[in-house]
């Protein structure tokens, strides 16, 4: 898997990102500090329509996420984690301080919704519209005529969208995968989870470095364009594709909504065309933002499971989402968790980006990992070998294990497959390890060979196999590394038990070393474990 650190630096941040969505700002806990962020965004996004207080809204959109993230993650050192660390932290610092336009407008826009938040708290379903709006042209205060006609445009805009903060997400409520937590997310959250994505993506993965021009992006048109993508959900709601409505019926009427939704407001044409742009996927902004929605409701869902809070496979009787062929198959193709599934249903839009696979790859890796280990602790990745690659290894392998198996010398054979950067297909690498008595002369002349045929016929894999002495394994400065690896690894065979039994214990403690590994599948180490314990 290429760009793998990458990859778990993205994961890590969105992790903590999450927070945003699960710390309360209020005694009930009805809304949360991305629920806010979310209203700032809209009073910006259409304050900047009508007055242009500012010369780059995508920025003003990620200094808002950027600086309530380090609120919530004091521990966390932007500057020193992510590669555009030290730029992020300049604008969190220029918000906190309050001495430039942008962080001024910031604080305005908070203040501003908060007010508004309150208001329409309070009195929404009290007062009728006309009212409400009153209300808030007093909050807004208008210095004349002309401005007040705009504002009555702001409020009208910020109105609709607040509805999105009181909007459960439909893929986790009741008829969809029941999530079981009282607060569920709503889609103001979801919509500034995918802006959290977007930025620290935009930060590690060099885009706008790369030579090849189909990756370029314009990463501040990309955060305006997610922070509006759902729109058209302020009128008509959430729909999912099992909703028993077509893909094509879904896309009319939310066009519908989206220009109704934006109404007046001075940037109206340029907003309709960014989501023409959006829906049909015309540019790379678009193909990015259209990602970067999808995967964060990918990505929310394996959170929801690695926190305990998905329901089991067997308790899903009112989820509309098995009645779709697709998942049904899905299903009996072996999915186990509620991730499976949505694995399943959503990886064929990732992956096969040209432009972009570093989408497809995120979603592999969380497919095998638990969310929040990725930074810490050993990561694994699986990759499918064909029937053709399978079984070259197990044969060429096998013909080797068996030949040291043979040997007198040899006392225990096992295998760690790893990550690699530089190959997809990762590093195979066995430990044979010698009794402590052997006669070794002409034993590394062996591994010579072997590794020399291996190097030749590699069939784009990487195989190494190394030695050492039994005693030495146990007692030698390494150690310490040697036991956490081979908590690990596969044992192809042990003819005394001696490493089973560290094996075990190491397992038992978790005493694992912080490491990239492969699981290929079909497994290999199963296949080859499986034929000695069989001869």
């Amino acid at each position: 898997m290429k760009k793998l650190e990458e990859i778990k630096k993205t994961l890590e941040f969105y992790v903590l990102a999450n927070k945003l969505k699960t710390t309360f700002t209020d005694e009930d806990n009805i809304y949360s500090v991305a629920d806010n962020i979310f209203g700032s965004m809209m009073l910006a996004i259409a304050m900047d329509s009508e007055f242009k207080e500012t010369d780059n809204i995508g920025r003003l959109l990620r200094m808002m996420v950027l600086s309530e993230f380090s609120k919530l993650n004091p521990d966390y050192s932007i500057e020193d984690n992510l590669k555009k660390g030290k730029q992020y932290k300049e604008e969190i610092n220029e918000v906190n301080l309050l001495q430039t336009k942008d962080a001024k407008l910031i604080y305005k826009y908070k203040m501003l919704d908060q007010s508004l938040t309150k208001l329409l708290s309070d009195l929404e379903g009290v007062l009728e519209y006309q009212d409400l709006l009153e209300e808030g042209i007093k909050i807004l205060r208008p210095q004349n005529s002309e401005e007040l006609s705009k504002y009555e445009e702001i409020f009208r805009f910020y109105y609709l969208n607040f509805k999105l903060k009181n909007l459960v997400r439909t893929g986790w409520n009741e008829d969809h995968w029941n999530i079981n937590s009282k607060r569920i997310e709503r889609i103001s959250e979801h919509v500034v989870g995918t802006l959290a994505l977007a930025i620290v993506m935009d930060s590690e993965f060099d885009y706008n470095e790369e030579i090849d021009f189909c990756r370029n992006i314009d990463i501040d048109r990309i955060l305006k364009m997610l922070a509006l993508h759902e729109l058209g959900e302020t009128l008509i709601g959430d729909y999912t594709p099992f909703d028993n409505i077509t893909k094509e019926e879904k896309k009319e009427i939310e066009n519908k909504a989206r220009v109704e939704a934006i109404g007046n407001l001075s940037e109206k044409n340029n907003l309709l065309e960014m989501f023409w742009d959006f829906e049909e996927k015309f540019s790379n902004e678009a193909r990015f933002s259209y990602f970067c929605d999808k995967i964060e409701a990918d990505l929310q869902s394996r959170f929801y499971q690695d926190c305990g809070l998905h329901n089991s496979l067997d308790n899903q009787s009112n989820n509309r989402t098995f009645k779709s062929p697709k998942a049904i198959q899905i299903l009996q193709d072996g999915a186990k968790t509620p991730f499976d599934m949505w694995y399943g249903l959503d990886m064929n839009i990732y992956k096969d980006s040209q432009e972009f696979p570093e989408f497809a790859d995120m979603l592999k890796l969380v497919r095998d990992n638990n969310l929040f280990t990725l930074s810490s602790g050993t990561t694994k990745q699986k990759i499918d070998l064909s029937e053709e690659e399978f079984n070259y290894l197990v044969e060429k392998i096998g013909k080797v294990a068996k030949i040291l198996h043979e040997d007198d010398r040899v006392d225990c054979l096992y295998l760690a497959t790893y990550q690699n950067e530089d190959n997809d297909k990762g590093r195979l690498c066995f430990m044979t390890l010698l009794n402590v008595d052997a006669y070794y002369s002409g034993f590394e002349l062996l591994m010579d060979k072997i590794n020399d045929f291996f190097e030749s016929k590699n069939n784009g894999f990487i195989i190494d196999f190394y030695y050492d002495y039994t005693d030495d394994y146990f007692i030698a400065a390494p150690i310490e590394i040697k036991l956490m690896r081979l908590a690990d690894s596969s044992i192809i065979f042990d003819k005394s038990g001696k490493v089973t039994e560290i094996k075990n214990a190491n397992k038992e403690y978790q005493f694992h070393y912080p490491v990239d590994l492969v699981e290929y599948e079909p497994p290999i180490d199963k296949t080859l474990i499986y034929k000695f314990k069989n001869n």
